[in-house]
Formats: structure tokens, C-alpha cells, sequence
């Protein structure tokens, strides 16, 4: 399935107003799910990169639980 270029992935969940989720099912070797803490408006400004970069941060070894991204999320350094 290819990703969207803009935007967040359809696969991601809202979990509450502020907390949403994509599953571990998203890509190849994520070990948690990726959870953003963001209102409805932040997520749907967020580029695609940053879906990209934090479900990347889910498949490094020895992570627990989920890989959380803050409301300033972006990607890049």
C-alpha cells in the first residue's frame, strides 16, 4: 500500500482528543505502536515525514511500550 505524500497514513487511530496511533502493522519490523499527542488540527497539518520518522523511531531495538511524538512534531534535524 503507498503511503499518502501529505497528511497522516489512513491506518492511524484516534485513541482520544489528543492521543493517536498508528499500529505496529503500518510497516515492516515497527516493534510498539506509534503514538502522537496532538489535537485534530495538528495532526492533519503534520507532513508526511513525520509519520515516517516516528514509526523509523518504533522499529529501533530495545524500545518499549510506544514511540511518542510531541504536538511540535516534524521531521528532519
Amino acid at each position: 500500500m503507498e503511503k499518502p505524500k501529505n497528511g497522516p497514513p489512513p491506518e492511524l487511530k484516534q485513541i482520544s482528543d489528543t492521543i493517536w496511533e498508528i499500529p505496529t502493522s503500518y510497516k515492516k519490523g515497527m516493534r510498539v505502536p506509534a503514538r502522537i499527542i496532538a489535537n485534530e488540527e495538528l495532526i492533519n497539518s503534520m507532513d508526511a515525514g513525520v509519520f515516517e520518522q516516528i514509526t523509523n523511531v518504533a522499529t529501533l531495538p530495545g524500545i518499549q511500550k510506544y514511540a511518542y511524538c510531541m504536538p511540535d512534531g516534524h521531521w528532519g534535524f
